[in-house]
């Protein structure tokens, strides 16, 4: 471990995890400080700026992003503390994501080839819960008489159903099981598992960069494998 904030940590067998994830969590506590401590300042630009009347938007969005980050980092050591591997960043097919939302929002399309995704939240530990990462919609499409012709009408209106729809004959009851336990805890801002043709699913956890579009601090929940398959 060095003195600066960042490290870097090399594990080569399972036993070197476990010190690992202790220097991890430490590491996650240095930097909610740091920012922590960015925000204090920032407070005090904002002050500073509301009582001279200057502009304030920049001050604004600075301190947005700083509590994205220390937001960020705090659900990385949740997941840490509660045991989850940290693990490279990787696809998954996405089963669940987590919302702040009572129902699934209304809407209407007329367009066949629509898809209609939940988008997670960035959320804190606790808050939410997690939906079906497809958006159900029910078919109420119609026809009509234009010009003396029938024309059909496309019209997909959004469904109340948005419970998560997990694949539950295709995954061990273990595995399931693992997941619950992953969801219930609220941490992960969407769960999913890996994208790839075999047939033993690696359930995974991801939690929103801030920092970056599309990235994730993704965590290991569980995994199985059948042997006959190897």
């Amino acid at each position: 471990m060095t003195d600066t904030l960042d490290t870097t940590l090399v594990a080569l067998s399972p036993a070197d995890m476990v010190p690992a994830q202790a220097e991890l969590i430490a590491w996650c506590d240095r930097k909610v400080q740091t920012l922590t401590d960015e925000a204090d300042e920032l407070d005090l630009h904002q002050q500073l700026a509301v009582a001279n009347g200057w502009k304030t938007s920049v001050v604004t969005a600075a301190q947005n992003r700083t509590a994205r980050r220390i937001r960020f980092y705090e659900k990385v050591k949740a997941a840490l503390q509660a045991g989850y591997l940290l693990v490279p960043d990787m696809p998954i097919d996405v089963l669940a994501v987590r919302v702040d939302r009572v129902k699934q929002p209304e809407s209407t399309v007329s367009y066949r080839h629509s898809h209609f995704a939940a988008k997670p939240q960035d959320l804190p530990v606790g808050a939410g819960r997690y939906v079906d990462e497809t958006l159900k919609h029910r078919d109420e499409s119609y026809t009509i008489t234009e010009n003396g012709k029938e024309v059909n009408k496309t019209l997909l209106v959004s469904d109340d159903y948005d419970e998560v729809d997990f694949p539950v004959r295709a995954i061990k009851p273990i595995v399931l099981e693992a997941t619950a336990r992953a969801m219930a805890l609220k941490i992960f801002d969407r769960i999913g598992n890996v994208m790839n043709t075999g047939a033993d699913p690696i359930m995974l956890g991801q939690i929103i960069d801030p920092r970056r579009q599309h990235r994730y601090a993704t965590f290991f929940i569980a995994w199985w494998v059948d042997t006959r398959t190897l």
